[in-house]
């Protein structure tokens, strides 16, 4: 779409305004005289306009779930975010520890101790730095290590008031890493 600019004087330069963001265009410029003459039209220039700066938050994490809970790792996932330009990553935090940057959605967390509460949650990041606020926090237990220590020998067994059909049996207690929970007599 041709443009007409008259000015009272020839001008060596124009600012055109009114274009959209993000758009390519293609220019070229003639010169008139007084009379009318017009000049043949100049080389072709495309020019881009500059894309707005990004100040959009992506969308907050949703549906964060652990699954596969051990002793010492969980793995965490989440639905993905939206964003006006892009999601580029997750930050994914144990309280209010920043444990890793990742682009996937899903972390597995390592290194934790065995029966332990821990809390985590989940922000989005995009290129131009903007953050989401943090996902619903999800609380994890890990696994309480099996317990492969069998408890001591009963010690200092010695029956009591033996009659004709029944006798007394007792001992010292047996201790256990865990817990004694009973005794099985043969």
């Amino acid at each position: 779409m041709a443009q007409t600019y008259q000015t009272p004087r020839p001008l060596s330069g124009y600012t055109v305004t009114g274009l959209a963001p993000s758009t390519n265009y293609v220019f070229s410029v003639r010169a008139k005289d007084a009379a009318g003459n017009v000049s043949n039209a100049s080389s072709n220039i495309g020019v881009t306009t500059a894309t707005p700066a990004d100040t959009q938050a992506p969308t907050v994490p949703t549906n964060v779930v652990a699954s596969n809970v051990t002793v010492d790792s969980v793995t965490l996932s989440w639905s993905a975010s939206t964003d006006n330009v892009g999601v580029t990553g997750y930050d994914v935090y144990q309280g209010t520890s920043l444990l890793a940057s990742v682009t996937t959605t899903g972390y597995t967390v390592t290194g934790l101790t065995p029966s332990t509460n821990y809390v985590f949650s989940v922000r989005a990041k995009d290129a131009a730095g903007n953050v989401s606020n943090a996902s619903s926090n999800v609380g994890v237990t890990t696994a309480t290590p099996a317990d492969t220590q069998a408890p001591s020998i009963p010690t200092n067994v010695v029956a009591s008031n033996v009659t004709t059909d029944s006798a007394t049996l007792s001992w010292s207690a047996s201790t256990d890493n865990v817990g004694v929970t009973g005794y099985d007599v043969y």
